[in-house]
């Protein structure tokens, strides 16, 4: 006789990765808009980045780097200081966790991109991206999360 349940993994056993990679992402996030002008002070580390990396960048995103990212180099620093603090919160919390990690993926992807870190390469950059990979597939906000309350109050399941 078959039941219902199949065969799954507890996302309570993501609840320590959950909070590990959210706290990271909020520490750095915090840094950087906590260094001035909601983030665009990191501007000038961020520029300092990208042209020490320019050579190692992945020839498709070299030229987004240069016409696009340098120029613009304020906004992209206030643009990634928000989205590291605002990923961490929502992984941290449990809030629309699935959001939150693809987010991260993006963020995590576009560093990989710039310093021509392939994927494929034993780095703690990809083990983020690992992690985001799996906190978006399992929905690990459904443990101990925001996530757990808004998808028991509501049939709809939005980001979560």
């Amino acid at each position: 006789m078959a039941t219902s349940k199949t065969h799954s993994v507890s996302v309570l056993y993501l609840l320590p990765l959950r909070l590990a990679v959210g706290l990271s992402f909020l520490i750095t996030g915090q840094a950087k808009v906590a260094a001035g002008n909601w983030g665009a002070a990191y501007a000038a580390n961020l520029t300092e980045f990208i042209n020490a990396n320019i050579e190692n960048a992945f020839a498709f995103y070299r030229p987004f780097l240069e016409s696009v990212v340098l120029p613009y180099a304020g906004k992209f620093a206030v643009l990634l200081a928000w989205g590291e603090l605002l990923v961490g919160f929502s992984i941290f919390l449990g809030l629309f966790t699935r959001f939150g990690a693809s987010v991260g993926i993006f963020i995590v992807l576009n560093y990989l991109f710039t310093t021509g870190i392939g994927t494929w390469m034993p780095s703690l950059e990809v083990m983020y991206l690992g992690a985001m990979v799996t906190l978006l597939i399992c929905s690990a906000g459904r443990s101990i999360g925001a996530d757990a309350v808004l998808r028991s109050n509501r049939k709809i399941r939005l980001f979560t």
